[in-house]
């Protein structure tokens, strides 16, 4: 069948070239709507919900909002985890669900349970709401706003009114959240000595207010043939307007007591829970677009670059905007290292093929296969909605495509010396061959299927490169059983078969037959040679460190620090601040530096103001000084704020690998360690232990705890008897509480389009050493301090409460620099299980990334062995006979030595990168082979001896073996050696394909034909 269709397309060669223009066109029509980003999304499918419970203690929020919701979430259909963290004044869970549940059908049955849970939770809190659907690779755009003549307030409200209707009307942009600035309000600050005169409650006070506010619908009324409408409103715009509203009206005589005599009436502003800052230069406001999951990254960064026009227009001319993070950059950035990986490897091959055919005509009919074949494949991913970015693109070899035609080509020139170049003979020659070309194709389609099987982490950032090799190779294949014989009759001609054969062969010739020659006549040395280096490569398997895929460096940081947890917001800005100056006067790399403190608006991200993101936005690599890397740099900078703007806490990571770890395991490092229990107190003590080994392991750095130390809690209970005594029950003293800082809401008002909340405070803020003594106007016009209708105690309490499938938990949390993850992890397992016990209750389960390398290498258990048995399966269908069979499966293992030696010459650990790569290896070991192996039955069917038949077809097929090894190395060879953006997450997987190659193809040509007589003997015998 397969040599039948091989006859066909010669044949009707004109047809199979027409067919091939006409879908090579309409592919590249479809392969045009390609989406493009940096990396695969390997976040989780998950939805966020998040609530607002203000002034609740995080103990509390844990048990009056998160519990109550993590219950009602419970037993979704298609929901795997949950995860929760509580923090004072918010609730944020995770639902994380199947990867095959709809997003969509996702959130609409956790917003139906949500409708359900909401008459479980308290009066007073906000009703839950999901977060935007958007992932890891969803912040896009970052940029702040900042104007010297304007309040935080004043830039804030230019952001909600100017700029976020703008920038939520970009196609593909979910949320537009911002950190900093401030939210004003109209606050009526009762003075308490005036109430107590006017003998005025809070509550009067309060009612006085609400009764100030509000609007009132009056339908219509008729004027003449028309109608006016009616409507009555009362929405005070200044201070002075609200402050003539009455408290009490004038009764027998007595003048009545307007807001202003018993208050002050002024401008204020929420309390805050985030902040951002600039440059050294103070406060700003930070502004982060987020797009929609699976949008495409360069279309949507292409209508905000266009949108940002629309923005300045919108602005004062007094504001500027300066931009942050634009992820445009790193897109492009590793698109160019993955072209130019592409075009340095196509080029090498083609060079390859042309010095190796002696043919300018042949060499351009082969190279013709590479952009057709990618033609096609671009156009599947587009079918199939596969993204293009650093692994789908990047891990294509040009040189495994042009395998086969190669193969068919070099049947044709070796037909054709001495012969006529007719299509009949193109059609007999090419025919030949056909049936080992397409085993050995298949055989390297079929490693790359299991792959596609990959679930998890892994099977997200490996699933769309073996889809897309996949796609590129079945085309290069149905172009090398089709295009190239059609192509090869129409256009090759006599002159075109060189009369000898091109001078690198002839040199590889006369380099290769006194090796071959002497391998065949001491096979037992060649066999001890072979046996050695197994057990070597077995060796070295051994002793390769572990990771789970390299770090992309992003060419930005982020550094994220903590403070004292009960550090005031002012503090924290100041320290920003001086960080921000600090890094900008000494580090000549880094030329911009912006600080989130907190969290945003939607609360995303829940930090506490203690915590802060710094990103630095660094120069470009060929700017900085001599010697410097990225790792002397970040030792260079942490050595520098230690000394000068010193934290509790300094971590340094990258803007999207920050938002993965947090994405994949609730923590923003690349390890975490987890540990449960129900006694916080206990599971802190743990923690801090645990940390403790940790930072003494070798390579184990930027360790925290991610839990702030318990922080003071100002409590006030109500004393029911001694607050009654004073007209007063428990709910006024605790409205008076309320009353103190946050403010009671009693209405709003609107000034142009902006809706401010009116609040009603009492007196000033006092320190919390003097909260006791606060006095408090009671009906009978005495002023009680608040010890006497309250008791007044400070304690401490959990910063957060932090939840794991509705368990309560701390997370240690590492990065990995300068070893291998795997071997970091495994070291301090013993460590821990040595030093640091843990008491009945408890347990500890490891995270982040090494949770991800450890489920990889529970699917690459049962990957690996499909992969072997598809290739030997499809050994046996192609020779029908076992040994054979079994001689060519000696490349798989070969082939590794090969890639662990690369290895570990370039002392890369053993990453799931580089596991993906020993599995593509093994399907294209065998190619050669099964090519050698054909050859020698073929002449063992003509009365050839084994040892003879093996002599003459390692001799007539090192050309072809060789071109195919080469090509498919030197296709690889740029990935292997590039130092661009991204490069580091291709290098390992280049470096054992190549690697590889060399000792196969050595198994190839020197090996198994040295070893033949031996297995045929056998065979016999048998």
């Amino acid at each position: 069948m397969i040599e039948a269709l091989v006859h066909a397309s010669v044949v009707r060669r004109r047809a199979v070239l027409l067919v091939t223009l006409v879908a090579t066109l309409l592919a590249a029509i479809v392969a045009a709507r390609l989406r493009f980003d940096a990396l695969p999304d390997v976040t989780t499918n998950q939805v966020l919900v998040l609530t607002r419970a203000g002034g609740l203690t995080p103990e509390e929020v844990e048990r009056l909002v998160t519990r109550p919701i993590e219950i009602g979430l419970g037993g979704i259909p298609g929901m795997v985890k949950q995860r929760s963290v509580s923090r004072y004044g918010i609730s944020s869970i995770t639902a994380v669900f199947a990867d095959d549940v709809s997003p969509f059908l996702a959130r609409q049955m956790v917003q139906e349970r949500l409708a359900l849970v909401g008459d479980r939770l308290p009066d007073g809190i906000d009703a839950p709401e999901l977060g935007p659907l958007t992932g890891g690779l969803g912040e896009i755009f970052h940029f702040t706003i900042r104007s010297p003549e304007r309040t935080p307030a004043e830039l804030l409200e230019l952001v909600e009114l100017r700029l976020v209707p703008l920038l939520r009307a970009v196609d593909g942009v979910v949320e537009v959240n911002t950190w900093g600035g401030e939210r004003r309000t109209l606050d009526v600050v009762g003075r308490p000595d005036a109430m107590a005169r006017f003998r005025l409650t809070l509550g009067q006070l309060e009612a006085a207010v609400v009764a100030a506010t509000g609007t009132a619908a009056g339908a219509n009324l008729a004027d003449g043939t028309s109608q006016v409408l009616l409507r009555g409103v009362s929405r005070p715009t200044t201070p002075h307007e609200l402050g003539s509203a009455l408290v009490r009206p004038a009764i027998s005589g007595e003048p009545g007591v307007r807001i202003a005599d018993v208050a002050d009436v002024r401008w204020g502003s929420l309390p805050r829970i985030g902040a951002a800052t600039s440059n050294g230069e103070g406060e700003t406001v930070y502004v982060m677009a987020q797009m929609l999951r699976g949008a495409n990254a360069l279309q949507v960064m292409e209508r905000l670059h266009a949108r940002m026009a629309d923005v300045d227009a919108a602005l004062p001319e007094d504001v500027s905007v300066d931009l942050v993070y634009d992820r445009s950059k790193l897109v492009g950035a590793t698109l160019e290292t993955v072209a130019k990986n592409l075009a340095e490897g196509g080029l090498l091959v083609v060079v390859v093929l042309f010095a190796m055919l002696g043919s300018f005509r042949a060499g351009l009919l082969v190279a013709l296969v590479i952009p057709l074949s990618m033609v096609f494949a671009l156009a599947g991913m587009a079918l199939l909605d596969i993204p293009g970015n650093l692994m789908s693109l990047g891990a294509i070899d040009f040189g495994l495509l042009v395998d086969g035609a190669v193969v068919m080509v070099e049947a044709v020139f070796c037909g054709a010396v001495g012969a006529a170049l007719d299509p009949d003979k193109v059609a007999e020659w090419t025919r030949g061959v056909a049936r080992p070309v397409f085993f050995s194709v298949l055989v390297i389609l079929l490693v790359y299927v299991p792959i596609v099987s990959l679930t998890g982490v892994d099977g997200k950032m490996f699933r769309p490169m073996a889809a897309a090799v996949i796609m590129a190779l079945l085309a290069a294949l149905i172009l090398a059983l089709t295009f190239v014989p059609a192509a090869a009759a129409a256009v090759l001609r006599p002159r075109d078969v060189p009369a000898r054969e091109p001078f690198v062969v002839r040199l590889a010739e006369r380099a290769y037959h006194p090796v071959l020659r002497a391998a065949t006549r001491a096979p037992l040395l060649v066999a001890a040679f072979a046996l050695a280096s197994l057990v070597l490569g077995g060796w070295l398997f051994t002793r390769t460190g572990a990771a789970f895929v390299p770090q992309l460096d992003e060419g930005d940081l982020v550094i994220q620090t903590e403070r004292a947890p009960n550090i005031s917001l002012d503090s924290a800005v100041r320290e920003a601040t001086a960080m921000e100056q600090v890094l900008l006067g000494a580090v000549p790399e880094v030329r911009a530096v912006v600080a989130r403190i907190g969290s945003p608006a939607v609360a995303t991200d829940i930090m506490g103001i203690e915590q802060a993101d710094v990103f630095l936005e660094l120069a470009p690599k060929s700017q900085w000084r001599d010697g410097l890397d990225k790792d002397a740099l970040v030792q260079e900078i942490e050595a520098l704020l230690a000394t000068k703007a010193p934290a509790d806490v300094v971590v340094f990571t990258q803007p999207i690998q920050m938002r993965f770890n947090e994405l994949l395991g609730g923590a923003v490092t690349d390890v975490s360690l987890s540990i449960f229990g129900d006694d916080l107190a206990q599971l802190r003590d743990l923690a801090e232990q645990t940390a403790e080994v940790i930072a003494g392991q070798p390579g184990a750095v930027d360790v925290r705890i991610m839990a702030p130390p318990d922080v003071a809690v100002a409590e006030v209970r109500p004393r029911m008897l001694a607050a009654g005594s004073h007209g007063m029950v428990a709910a006024d003293v605790l409205r008076v509480v309320q009353a103190i800082r946050t403010g009671v809401t009693a209405g709003y008002t609107y000034v142009g389009p902006l809706r401010l909340p009116v609040r009603v405070r009492l007196g000033e803020p006092p320190p919390a050493s003097l909260l006791a003594r606060f006095p408090v106007p009671t009906a009978d016009g005495a002023l009680i301090e608040l010890e006497h209708l309250a008791t007044v105690e400070q304690r401490p309490a959990a910063s957060l409460v932090n939840h794991d499938d509705a368990q309560r938990r701390i997370v240690v949390g590492f990065n990995v620099r300068g070893a291998a993850l795997g071997d970091v992890v495994e070291a301090l397992k013993a460590e821990l299980a040595a030093r640091v016990p843990l008491p009945r209750g408890t347990r500890s389960v490891w995270g982040g990334q090494y949770e991800s390398l450890a489920e990889a290498r529970a699917r690459l258990a049962w990957v690996i062995p499909a992969v072997v048995v598809a290739i030997f399966a499809v050994l046996l269908l192609a020779f029908r006979r076992l040994r054979p069979a079994a001689l060519i499966f000696t490349h798989v293992p070969f082939a590794c030595v090969g890639g662990i030696l690369a290895l570990t010459l370039r002392e890369l650990p053993l990453s799931l990168s580089a596991a993906i790569g020993f599995i593509a290896l093994s399907g294209i070991a065998v190619l050669n082979g099964v090519v050698l192996l054909s050859q020698i039955d073929e002449l063992l069917a003509q009365g050839h001896d084994p040892r003879s038949a093996a002599f003459a077809a390692a001799e007539s097929r090192m050309r072809p073996v060789l071109m195919t090894a080469s090509v498919a190395a030197l296709g690889f060879v740029p990935m292997m050696l590039a130092t661009g953006t991204g490069a580091e997450v291709q290098r390992p997987l280049a470096t054992v394909v190549v690697g590889g190659l060399v000792s196969s193809t050595l198994l190839t040509l020197v090996i198994l034909p040295a070893l033949y007589p031996f297995f045929a003997g056998r065979s016999r015998a048998a």
